[in-house]
């Protein structure tokens, strides 16, 4: 039994590894991901935090171009 959730936790490391390094965080908190109860908030963590391709599309407020026009 011990056997299949550490295979499970080994499977699950490689996803978070380069879900972490897309988004800018360092990899090796993906192995923080494998512990049962730092796996939840991991989840947390991941779902909270804007990702980069939010932050990309978002139009700049303010800066060249960005007058109102009276």
């Amino acid at each position: 039994m011990i056997r299949w959730i550490v295979i499970l936790s080994l499977l699950q490391v490689v996803p978070f590894w380069r879900i972490f390094k897309r988004m800018g965080f360092p990899p090796w908190l993906a192995i923080m991901a494998s512990l049962p109860l730092v796996n939840l908030i991991v989840l947390y963590f991941i779902a909270m935090t804007p990702w980069p391709s939010e932050t990309a599309s978002k139009p700049p407020l303010c800066g060249p171009g960005a007058d109102a026009q009276f």
